[in-house]
């Protein structure tokens, strides 16, 4: 089952998101040295008990890595950056450098990643906590390898009743990876997310 939202409320946050994945960009561009673009396409709203089948399907594993942190205030989330597994030692190689073994690139990888995802994650959130006229608290973030349903709480009601999905596309020199975001929250701070978005698009009108 999927929650559905209109046309213009997803675009309204697919252009939030991207403005917060275009600052992360530009933050990991500095830390490599090179040109990384991110970009968000595509936001999904699932529920019910084909989340994890859903994720799988679009990551094409069984097996993830991801990174997550909570951020609390009026919308609460428990949020994740998503990869297959063995997708990330492109990005990892780059961050670090060629100069760094396979020995120490597996030594340093979850550190690289969890730099990683707090980049990204807090850019979204920033990017989020602007349009909206909020803040946020937020945890350290949390590095995460297992199978979906291990990593993603999300077959616990105590842990969120849907999820936001997004899609992140990484464009690098020679490379392109997929990534995800994911946003697990209850249903009353959906129902909030859906209101600020509302009153952003009436400040835009």
């Amino acid at each position: 089952m999927t929650f559905d939202l209109s046309e213009l409320q997803r675009d309204a946050l697919i252009e939030i998101f991207n403005i917060g994945v275009g600052q992360a960009a530009s933050s990991m561009s500095q830390i490599v040295g090179e040109p990384i673009v991110l970009s968000v396409p595509a936001v999904e709203i699932l529920y019910g008990d084909n989340r994890a089948d859903a994720i799988n399907m679009l990551t094409l594993s069984p097996r993830i890595c991801a990174v997550s942190q909570d951020f609390i205030g009026n919308i609460s989330a428990r949020a994740f950056l998503i990869f297959p597994e063995g997708k990330t030692r492109e990005i990892v190689r780059r961050m670090l450098g060629d100069s760094v073994s396979t020995d120490e690139l597996s030594e340093m990888e979850q550190e690289a990643l969890s730099e990683i995802g707090n980049i990204i994650l807090n850019s979204c959130m920033s990017s989020l906590s602007d349009a909206f006229q909020t803040s946020f608290c937020c945890t350290p973030p949390a590095y995460h390898l297992g199978a979906t349903d291990e990593v993603l709480p999300i077959n616990d009601p105590q842990e969120g009743d849907l999820l936001m999905l997004c899609h992140i596309d990484f464009s690098m020199p020679e490379a392109q990876i997929n990534g995800y975001l994911v946003f697990l929250m209850t249903l009353s701070s959906f129902n909030a997310l859906v209101k600020q978005v509302d009153q952003f698009l009436l400040g835009i009108a």
